[in-house]
């Protein structure tokens, strides 16, 4: 009984630990604002932000050129989760840095950081080799 209690104790709570959301910053502070970093090279981060820029810039209208430059981002957003969907990972293709796209990118650089080490593992032993 006590065997059938503790499995299920861990069945209903193991999905809830590896669970992350990224939709709020890790450590948020009551006042503070804070704004989504994404960087194709680099993993994914909240940086804090001056409250009455983000105010600021709300509340004004876009000109054509920023318009334009939000668009290219999102086509740059989708292009990139196409590659992560043809790699095999779970991504919707929305041109927004969701939860499953930035899970995607994270395993993304650890393999590519992976492939690289071996990589010049690789090289290490063929110049000692010769």
């Amino acid at each position: 009984m006590r065997n059938i209690i503790l499995l299920t104790i861990i069945l209903n709570f193991t999905p809830q630990l590896k669970a992350q959301n990224y939709d709020l910053p890790p450590n948020p502070k009551a006042g503070k604002c804070y704004e989504r970093c994404f960087d194709y090279e680099k993993k994914f981060e909240w940086k804090e932000v001056d409250c009455e820029k983000i105010k600021a810039e709300r509340n004004k209208e876009k000109t054509k050129e920023e318009l334009i430059k939000i668009e290219q981002k999102k086509l740059k957003m989708e292009k990139y989760q196409e590659k992560l969907k043809e790699l095999g990972y779970e991504v919707d293709i929305t041109g927004i840095a969701d939860n499953k796209t930035i899970n995607a990118h994270h395993k993304y650089l650890k393999k590519k950081k992976k492939d690289e080490k071996r990589k010049r593992k690789a090289e290490k032993r063929k110049a000692k080799s010769e």
